[in-house]
């Protein structure tokens, strides 16, 4: 029985003999030119889109020959993510992002083709997909190939795609190394590749991030930093928490790391509880005193005591009726899902996102404190994490 030497992620794309070069792009763009007619699990969205271009994050331009393809050219730069090829010029545009993670910059021209690079589970699916098809229909294959401007066509011959690996008719998976050449590297994995944002790099990845450090830009492109991502939220402080007190001005200091449009915040509790008297319960994020019922006096305001969230139109006081010593002061606020023990407390999303700069202070208080009435029987503190959501 033939077996053919499989080729790995990891080695270099310059040890590849030119033959199975051509073999490795047509599988790849096999699979993409069918996309629309595999279902299953062989169903992939990664393919070419002819007439669309990403504008504006091209970091490098490759003239390319009769023998070279644009795709390997991206594999060769750790920090490629997609490309454009402009038709009838041979170039590839070789961007550092792709369409998923900016839409705004992603336009029509009628010169160039869009391709998003493979991630590493995509090149693997595509070859087993492939392989399947070989199997199936053998050389019946080369009468559907669509001409693909990459690449050279190559009609295939009988057997197996060169790249496979057959173990007693079953494909084996390709060894993989996420630092090795050729291999995808994600958006926000490497300090070479840092991403606006975490929601940006939920878009990039097309689905929810594992919790980890990523590299973000700072401010602008002038920095980067890493930060912890949950989702889309990135974690502000670092390893130590934010604790605030209930009265005396002991507001807790967070120090922005990030310059950016900040659409809203979320608080996660560590440690600690806040009472406003004596004689009630603890809360995490307000006063458990009957006339408060089950509304929340955890503010964030910026270094000049202005509310930054929640949004001010929510913020309420009591009626001059109820005689309270806080009176008509806005301190409190309802907040839909988030009661006096949650632990997390996410803030309503802003109508206009606040631009804010690395190193700006914003702080943590308490209602009252930050109101400076009936405050003189309260004690306690409460330690959390802070996270921030960017545009």
């Amino acid at each position: 029985m033939l077996v053919h030497t499989p080729v790995r992620t990891t080695d270099s794309i310059q040890q590849i003999p030119l033959n199975l070069r051509f073999w490795l792009v047509t599988v790849f763009f096999t699979s993409w030119v069918r996309a629309s007619n595999v279902g299953g699990p062989c169903h992939t969205t990664q393919y070419s889109v002819k007439g669309m271009y990403l504008r504006g994050h091209t970091f490098k331009n490759v003239r390319v020959g009769p023998h070279d393809s644009c795709y390997f050219k991206c594999t060769e730069e750790v920090t490629c993510q997609s490309y454009n090829f402009v038709i009838g010029q041979n170039i590839c545009e070789l961007n550092n992002r792709t369409k998923e993670a900016r839409p705004e910059d992603f336009l029509p021209d009628e010169t160039r083709y869009y391709m998003r690079r493979l991630t590493n589970r995509g090149i693997f699916r595509n070859l087993i997909c492939s392989s399947r098809e070989w199997q199936e229909k053998g050389t019946e294959l080369s009468s559907q190939l669509t001409p693909n401007p990459f690449v050279p066509t190559i009609p295939p011959r009988g057997g197996h795609p060169p790249h496979s690996n057959l173990v007693r008719g079953k494909l084996t998976s390709p060894t993989s190394n996420p630092a090795g050449d050729g291999a995808y590297v994600p958006l926000g994995s490497i300090p070479e590749l840092p991403a606006e944002s975490c929601s940006e790099i939920i878009a990039s990845e097309g689905g929810a991030i594992k919790y980890k450090k990523y590299w973000i830009h700072s401010h602008g492109k002038s920095g980067s930093i890493e930060a912890y991502c949950e989702d889309g939220w990135q974690k502000v402080n670092g390893e130590d928490p934010v604790c605030f007190g209930a009265k005396n001005n002991k507001y807790g200091s967070i120090i922005i790391t990030k310059s950016g449009r900040l659409r809203t915040m979320k608080l996660v509790h560590k440690n600690g509880s806040l009472r406003c008297n004596s004689e009630t319960g603890p809360s995490f994020w307000g006063c458990t005193y009957a006339p408060y019922g089950k509304k929340l006096s955890t503010i964030i305001t910026d270094a000049t005591k202005t509310v930054v969230l929640p949004p001010v139109k929510d913020l309420k006081g009591f009626r001059a009726s109820q005689s309270h010593d806080c009176g008509t002061k806005k301190h409190f606020y309802s907040l839909n899902g988030t009661s006096h023990n949650s632990t997390v407390l996410a803030f309503q999303t802003l109508s206009n996102p606040l631009s804010v700069s690395r190193d700006e202070e914003l702080q943590i208080w308490y209602g009252q404190d930050l109101k400076d009435c009936s405050e003189s029987g309260n004690s306690g503190s409460a330690c959390v994490d802070v996270y921030a959501w960017y545009e």
